[in-house]
């Protein structure tokens, strides 16, 4: 690890923004809130953390779940509460800290192993702007056409997971509409931190992520994490029973 990207100058930035979702608890205001193993999904992620050596987290959630997030961490860790997208998110949590390095985590894809966190602090240095962990895309992909569907070679793509390290003034640019070109942002307006860095000209990097990085946002993928952890059994083999409610 390089000393622009020590831990003692990262200040990991943890977005709780995703909305309940049907098919889990009733009384968790987002997925994060899930108990999973004895522990919710945001303490596993934070105390993750922590034993990565990394300074306290802001934790930036939608406002109805801001005060549930509060009554439940550390009382000295700073929670944001927002409204509005992941755009106004990021923006708020720039607003209480003035460190050089931002590691952005999704609080639902708190099953990240330690050792991915750890690979992409130590993998910011030389040119690059910001690092981010990456699969390989597995299902077919295509590409909708005035004529009709083409394929598209899944070799040349891959899915982007948490955390990701930008430089300060990279997302800074990239939180900056006017940096941004209109034709270059992502299809369907959703905002990412690293599409946006990208179209600002920054340099990314990548490391390899992890199966288990994926995102907890409803049923399924509560179950598939309860599998990952070994507390639950995959039944999805086995004909009938992966349709039972």
């Amino acid at each position: 690890m390089t000393s622009s990207s020590a831990p003692g100058r990262v200040r990991p930035l943890v977005l709780a923004l995703a909305p309940p979702a049907p098919g889990i608890s009733h009384d968790a205001e987002t997925p994060s809130l899930e108990t999973l193993g004895g522990s919710r999904l945001i303490e596993r992620l934070l105390s993750t953390l922590h034993a990565l050596g990394l300074p306290a987290p802001v934790v930036v959630a939608r406002s109805e779940a801001a005060g549930h997030l509060r009554a439940l961490l550390d009382p000295r860790l700073t929670v944001l509460a927002v409204d509005g997208d992941r755009r106004r998110a990021l923006r708020a949590a720039l607003e209480v800290c003035d460190d050089p390095l931002l590691l952005v985590h999704d609080a639902e894809r708190a099953l990240t192993p330690q050792t991915v966190i750890a690979e992409v602090l130590a993998s910011l240095h030389g040119g690059l702007d910001a690092v981010v962990p990456v699969v390989a895309m597995t299902d077919s992909v295509k590409e909708v056409l005035p004529g009709g569907l083409r394929n598209v070679d899944r070799s040349t793509l891959a899915g982007l997971q948490s955390p990701r390290l930008l430089r300060r003034e990279v997302l800074e640019a990239a939180l900056d509409p006017a940096q941004t070109p209109a034709e270059q942002a992502p299809r369907g307006g959703r905002f990412d931190e690293i599409h946006a860095a990208l179209a600002a000209g920054a340099r990314v990097g990548t490391v390899q992520g992890s199966h288990s990085g994926f995102a907890v946002l409803d049923r399924l993928t509560l179950w598939q994490a309860q599998i990952s952890l070994g507390l639950a059994r995959d039944t999805s083999h086995r004909r009938g029973l992966a349709r039972r409610g």
